[in-house]
């Protein structure tokens, strides 16, 4: 598509046929075909003009103008209106500016679309375009890009020398967006662009970059800007084909990703890119299906949610209608954290989601105090998260999740637990600060049910170990600490079972009496008391222990996740 024929030639032709149409009415209808024939010449496209007119200025008034390029798959479209204007001198070749006002355009431009320079026929040459569009929207689909606009303003300037890239200039009047790209003899182009939406309509965008627009690609050097006052860097490839190929580098400071039912200030004083999100949001194949690419991301600090990460490495890869996309590596709470998510399209019409995830050596006090609120825990995590699922909706991904998930907690202490008291321990006075040696387990996890038979805590003179069952999808969960017993020669030895079952937002606490040599009120209450402190739901907060942490990780799609908490 030669962008010089439809941006000169008809101009150019049109006023000259202005004239014909004024001086002979009668040839209104060959005025009509001669520029049918002339923009066919200069395009390579089928146009048609259901009705000519003009006005005093002089002025040419095309009706019901239709395009296309007889395929059915290329370029088409409609005009039901296009006033042209312009200077008498170009119809003597003269330089001067063409105006065009264009009224509902429809159009239909196949992302495989291929511009190329005119044949240099003689005549007066582009030095300059500026566009300003109204009720302008464009969608993504069948490999094209439908492209409506309400009105649309032209104003070209011709001259009598050849400019190799003249300036344009793009006005997005609805959105406050204007975009300017600047002339230059090397190729690479100057780029400006700038968003000032009224409150409420979007963030405030400032950008610059290099820009070099070839044939069939286009690449966009240089990127530096804010959003919102974010700053952001970067740079961006697009190659145009069957299927268009998407090339992006993009660095942030910071970017806080929070729930779309509840969002924060959207500039805050921080420079922090603050981006709502549905809590229920499942990506869909279909977004990935009409391109290819690949993506790198780096973010000093990312927050999803409540959870912090720092020196944050992402790459994505798109091929075939599949996302590949990498966490290559993250700072997360002292330790370290890396992960892998695929997602596929599944025969059933739904998606395939895998997940890996690996947290290695995170300290887990100010995780947890962030999550859920709970301070009474601390240690060295570690996780390992293989999970996968199909489907479009949360419910749906939880109720088939299966895979596996290992967790542990090592080298840290349980504040705040009298475990010596609740053991039964003669003469213990307890204490507010208790070793952990080790607590954690294996999760096998299969139609949205996790179970165990591994779970262990080994802290100072309490060593337990259980199993039972999480249901992910009907949030509930059935474990049992067995036996819960005293080292030997601390004094004693007891087996007392502990059963945590129910809702995990308040599960109940049972102990079993069978073995219990002495002050079994006393030791019932200690157990309970333990249980409460490890898997909440004593009453004084909902939320806390382990329920509130499955919550958190887990969140309902109509309850926003916990919000951060601070010591």
């Amino acid at each position: 598509m030669r962008l010089r024929g439809l941006l000169i030639g008809a101009f150019g032709l049109s006023v000259a046929a202005v004239a014909a149409t004024i001086a002979l009415p009668h040839v209104a209808e060959r005025g009509a075909r001669l520029i049918e024939d002339r923009l066919r010449q200069e395009t390579g496209l089928a146009w048609t003009v259901g009705r000519l007119g003009f006005e005093a200025a002089p002025a040419l008034v095309l009706h019901d103008v239709a395009v296309a390029d007889g395929t059915g798959e290329g370029v088409r479209g409609t005009l039901r209106e296009v006033r042209l204007t312009g200077p008498i001198g170009l119809l003597f070749g003269g330089s001067g500016t063409a105006q065009a006002a264009i009224a509902d355009a429809r159009l239909r431009l196949p992302t495989a679309l291929r511009f190329e320079a005119g044949r240099g026929d003689p005549g007066p040459s582009l030095a300059g375009l500026r566009a300003v569009l109204r009720g302008a929207d464009a969608t993504l689909a069948d490999r094209a890009i439908a492209l409506t606009v309400r009105s649309l303003d032209l104003a070209v300037d011709l001259g009598d020398k050849a400019v190799d890239a003249p300036p344009l200039r793009i006005e997005l009047a609805d959105l406050g967006a204007v975009l300017d790209i600047g002339s230059s003899a090397s190729g690479v182009r100057p780029l400006r662009f700038a968003w000032n939406p009224s409150e409420g309509r979007g963030p405030r965008i400032s950008a610059s970059a290099n820009a070099d627009l070839r044939p069939n690609a286009l690449r966009i050097d240089g990127i530096s800007g804010s959003i919102d006052r974010a700053p952001f860097s970067g740079s961006l490839g697009l190659e145009s084909g069957p299927k268009p190929r998407l090339a992006l580098d993009l660095r942030l400071d910071a970017l806080a990703l929070t729930d779309a039912a509840s969002p924060p200030p959207r500039t805050p004083a921080d420079g922090t890119l603050t981006v709502p999100v549905r809590a229920d949001m499942v990506p869909d194949p279909a977004w990935f299906a009409l391109f290819d690419g690949q993506a790198s991301l780096a973010i000093k600090r990312l927050e999803l949610g409540p959870v912090q990460l720092a020196a944050v490495a992402l790459t994505a890869r798109v091929a075939d209608g599949s996302l590949d996309a990498g966490l290559d590596g993250a700072t997360l709470y002292s330790g370290s954290a890396r992960g892998r998510y695929v997602l596929s399209p599944d025969p059933g019409g739904a998606g395939r989601h895998q997940l890996g995830l690996s947290l290695t050596r995170v300290r887990v006090q100010p995780l947890l105090t962030d999550v859920v609120g709970i301070q009474g825990l601390d240690g060295a995590g570690t996780a390992r998260i293989d999970l996968q699922a199909v489907g479009s909706r949360p419910e749906a991904l939880l109720g088939g999740a299966s895979g596996r998930v290992e967790v542990s907690v090592t080298d840290g202490r349980i504040d705040g637990l009298d475990l010596a008291r609740a053991a039964g321990l003669a003469g213990a006075g307890g204490s507010l600060a208790t070793r952990l040696d080790a607590l954690g387990g294996s999760f096998t996890v299969s139609g949205g049910r996790a179970v165990t038979d591994d779970l262990r805590l080994k802290a100072g003179l309490i060593e337990a170990e259980g199993g039972g069952r999480i249901d992910l999808a009907g949030r509930s969960l059935d474990l049992q600490l067995k036996p819960l017993k005293v080292v030997p020669g601390a004094g004693g030895r007891l087996n007392v079972p502990i059963r945590i079952s129910g809702p995990w937002d308040d599960p109940a606490i049972s102990a079993d009496l069978a073995g219990l040599a002495q002050d079994p009120a006393g030791t019932i209450q200690s157990l309970q008391d333990l249980g409460s402190s490890l898997f909440g739901g004593d009453g004084t907060e909902t939320g806390g222990g382990l329920g509130g942490l499955l919550d958190a990780l887990i969140p309902r799609p109509d309850r926003p996740p916990p919000a951060r908490r601070r010591p």
